[in-house]
C-alpha cells in the first residue's frame, strides 16, 4: 500500500517504490496535497495529488546537504517538491484531461503510481475524495449552484428530482437494519410555485462492493405532517410501518433533515430557473398600432386610410 493518513496531523502521506524516487530523497516518504473539482454537480471521480519529498530526520535537523546531493525543484522547509499526479477512481487509471494537458515526466510518473497501487490505495483516495467533494457540495450556496433541469418536464407534470441525482457528492440518507446498509433516495418537487411537503423515498440496499441493489421499495412522505403510505405505482411487497420505526430510529432529526434537503432543492431550482428565463426571455413585437380612417394611410400614397387602404 502507497498511501496513508496521519491519524494526528491528518495529512496524507505516500510511500513511494524506489524507481518513483526524486533525485536527492533517500527514503521515498512523500506528503501528498491533494485537490479535486468543487462543481457540486459535476460527477468526475479524478483526484489531482502534489508530491512533496520528505528529507531524511538527520538532514532535517542538521539542515546540511552536500552540493552535489542537491535536489532539482524548489525547495521549503527542507522539502522538495516531486511529480504531481492525477487518477481517475472511475476507471483507476491516470485522468485523461491530465494527459492531454500535463508534461511527459508527470505522465511517467502518474502512470508508474497508478500501476503500483493496490486496491485499498485506491480506496482510501476514493474516501478522501466523497469528502473534499462532499464538504464543497454542502457549503456550496444555492445561487451559484447550475445543475441541469428539464424544465419543461419539471414545470408542466412536476417531475420531482432526486437530491442525490441532483448533487451526486451530497450527504447521503441511510440505515443498516439486520447486518444490511440501505441508501434512501429522497425525490422533491421543486416547482416554485408549489407548496408541498411531500417526498419520495425510494429504499435500495447497498452492495459490499459500495453499488445499489434491487429496489425494495418507494414511500411516499408528507414530512410536514408525518404521514407515510406506499405509492401507487409501487408494486414491490413493503411495509411502511416497519421501515417508518427502522427510520426514525436510525435517523432521530430525519424530518427536519429530509426538510432542509427540500428547501435547498428548490433554491437551487428557484436560481436556475430565473437564470433559464433570463436568457431564453423572447422580445414580444408590439402589436400594430390602429389606424383612424381619417387618418394618413401607411402606405404613403398621402391619403386618408377610408379613401385609399381603407377604402
Amino acid at each position: 500500500m502507497i498511501f496513508d493518513v496521519n491519524r494526528d496531523s491528518g495529512k496524507l502521506f505516500a510511500t513511494l517504490p524506489s524507481g518513483d524516487q526524486t533525485s536527492g530523497d533517500q527514503t521515498g516518504r512523500h506528503e501528498c496535497l491533494l485537490t479535486v473539482c468543487d462543481n457540486p454537480t459535476c460527477r468526475c471521480r479524478s483526484i489531482y495529488l502534489k508530491f512533496i519529498a520528505q528529507k531524511p530526520a538527520a538532514d532535517q535537523q542538521n539542515g546540511d546537504q552536500p552540493a552535489g546531493d542537491q535536489p532539482a525543484g524548489d525547495q521549503q522547509n527542507g522539502q522538495d517538491t516531486a511529480p504531481s499526479a492525477c487518477v481517475d477512481l472511475a476507471t483507476n487509471g491516470v485522468d485523461a484531461g491530465f494527459r492531454r494537458m500535463a508534461s511527459p515526466q508527470d505522465i511517467d510518473f502518474s502512470e508508474k503510481l497508478v500501476a503500483e497501487m493496490d486496491p485499498q490505495d485506491f480506496s482510501l483516495l476514493g474516501q478522501l475524495h466523497f469528502v473534499f467533494k462532499n464538504l464543497a457540495t454542502e457549503e456550496a450556496k444555492p445561487d451559484t449552484i447550475d445543475p441541469q433541469f428539464d424544465f419543461t418536464a419539471i414545470e408542466s407534470s412536476s417531475t420531482t428530482q432526486g437530491y442525490n441525482a441532483i448533487l451526486p457528492f451530497g450527504d447521503r440518507l441511510h440505515l443498516t437494519h439486520d447486518g444490511v446498509d440501505y441508501a434512501l433516495l429522497d425525490r422533491h418537487c421543486v416547482r416554485t410555485d408549489c407548496g408541498c411537503s411531500e417526498v419520495y423515498i425510494g429504499v435500495l440496499p447497498i452492495t459490499p462492493d459500495g453499488k445499489l441493489g434491487t429496489h425494495v421499495g418507494t414511500i411516499q412522505l408528507d414530512y410536514a405532517r408525518r404521514q407515510w403510505k406506499t405509492t401507487a405505482k409501487d408494486d414491490a411487497p413493503f411495509d411502511v410501518p416497519a421501515w417508518r420505526q427502522r427510520i426514525e430510529t436510525a435517523i432521530p432529526d430525519f424530518y427536519a433533515h429530509v426538510s432542509r434537503r427540500h428547501t435547498k432543492l428548490k433554491a437551487i431550482y428557484a436560481h436556475s430557473w430565473k437564470r433559464h428565463l433570463a436568457t431564453t426571455r423572447i422580445t414580444k413585437t408590439p402589436p400594430p398600432k390602429k389606424i383612424g380612417r381619417n387618418d394618413l394611410c401607411p402606405c404613403g400614397s398621402g391619403k386618408k386610410y377610408k379613401k385609399c387602404h381603407g377604402a
